[in-house]
C-alpha cells in the first residue's frame, strides 16, 4: 500500500495547480487508499517525507473523518512535531471534533 500512496503523490506533485479536476481525482485515490486501514495509515503516514507529507495533508480532514480514530489524531501530532514548517494545526483541530 505503500508504494500506492507513493505512486498517488507523485502524479499528484506533477499535476498543475490550476488543474481542479485531476487534483480532485487524486485527493479521492488517497482518500479511499488511506480510510482502508487505521495502523496501515499511520505507518505509511510515518515514512513519507516532507513533501508527501505536504500533498497527503490536503486529505487529512477527510482520512479523520473517515478512521475517527485517536491513534491517527496522534500520528498527526507528531507529523507536526517531524515537519514544524508545515502548517497542519487546522487539520489536527478539525480531525480532533471527529471523534
Amino acid at each position: 500500500m505503500l508504494k500506492t500512496v507513493k505512486e498517488i503523490l507523485d502524479k499528484r506533485a506533477k499535476i498543475n495547480d490550476e488543474d481542479d479536476y485531476r487534483i480532485e481525482k487524486c485527493r479521492d485515490e488517497l482518500i479511499e487508499v488511506l480510510s482502508r486501514d487505521e495502523l496501515l495509515t499511520i505507518n505509511i503516514l510515518n515514512q513519507l517525507n516532507e513533501k508527501e507529507i505536504l500533498y497527503t495533508s490536503e486529505v487529512f480532514e477527510e482520512i479523520a473523518y473517515n478512521l475517527q480514530s485517536v491513534n491517527y489524531i496522534i500520528c498527526l501530532k507528531n507529523i507536526e512535531k517531524k515537519y514544524p514548517s508545515l502548517n497542519i494545526k487546522d487539520a489536527i483541530e478539525v480531525a480532533m471534533e471527529f471523534i
